[in-house]
């Protein structure tokens, strides 16, 4: 096994991708869009190699018109695409709104057959151990029952290999039931170290609890270590080491980037 200081990668990603194009109008008004890619997988893959993460992703991008510039795009942020393969099918495209950033619109016209060719062969032993964090999100899981294979594969080698595990559910109702969500959540929740989830609507539909708080000892309890429970314009309340941490939005102004962390609490 590889010592932390050994390894190659901090973070690997396992997800989607998607043609991103957005406007600043509703978007069945506008009639400009600007085009980028995106999807939660590749924020975050991008949020952490701008940060100075060295992050390798794995995915699957179609041979259509959008090839190239996927593929252009996500090695510009300097992540490693090398497991990044190339497959039939079409790309994810959808359409969103910049108009109200406390609640972005989306639209997913073509969710793409790229991602289904994510499957548990593109996860070996190696890949694994050679990270010191592994990412995935449910709307991978959401895809088919092969993406749900390979991100429960990834875990639990993660998890055989003392690699931290971290987990989104960025619940999307509009592409499985919620009764499917769950499912898949609780078939990793044993595997997770650090769990992402936003309150209060996604963590009440998962666990019934609305409150940071309460999502934050409920996750506790079942042995998640640290829970990251994201607030919109409050920023978000982080649960470690039996403390509770908020941290507020990024700063606006001079005044405002002398802001700490708020401690909240000390359990125990």
């Amino acid at each position: 096994m590889k010592t932390a200081h050994n390894k190659e990668y901090d973070l690997l990603v396992i997800g989607e991708n998607f043609v991103e194009f957005s406007c600043d109008d509703d978007v069945a008004k506008s009639d400009s869009f600007r085009k980028d890619i995106g999807g939660a997988d590749v924020v975050v893959a991008a949020a952490a190699a701008r940060l100075g993460s060295r992050v390798r992703f794995i995915s699957a991008v179609a041979r259509d018109p959008f090839h190239s510039l996927i593929r252009e795009r996500l090695a510009a942020q300097d992540i490693d695409i090398s497991h990044v393969v190339t497959c039939q099918g079409y790309n994810g495209v959808y359409f969103t709104s910049n108009q109200h950033p406390e609640q972005r619109e989306y639209l997913v016209h073509h969710p793409g057959t790229a991602s289904q060719h994510i499957v548990p062969s593109l996860i070996y032993d190696d890949l694994i151990e050679n990270c010191k964090i592994v990412y995935a999100s449910s709307e991978l899981q959401s895809v088919s029952r092969q993406t749900r294979h390979a991100v429960f594969r990834a875990f639990h080698l993660a998890h055989h290999n003392h690699v931290m595990v971290v987990y989104d559910p960025n619940l999307r109702l509009m592409r499985w039931s919620l009764d499917e969500a769950r499912e898949c959540l609780w078939s990793v929740l044993s595997l997770i170290d650090v769990m992402l989830i936003s309150s209060p609507e996604e963590s009440k539909a998962l666990f019934g609890y609305e409150r940071p708080l309460d999502v934050i000892g409920f996750l506790w309890d079942r042995g998640i270590d640290t829970v990251v429970v994201k607030m919109g314009a409050g920023g978000c309340m982080v649960g470690y080491n039996k403390e509770i941490k908020v941290f507020l939005q990024p700063p606006t102004s001079e005044a405002d980037a002398f802001k700490t962390p708020v401690l909240v609490g000390k359990i125990g």
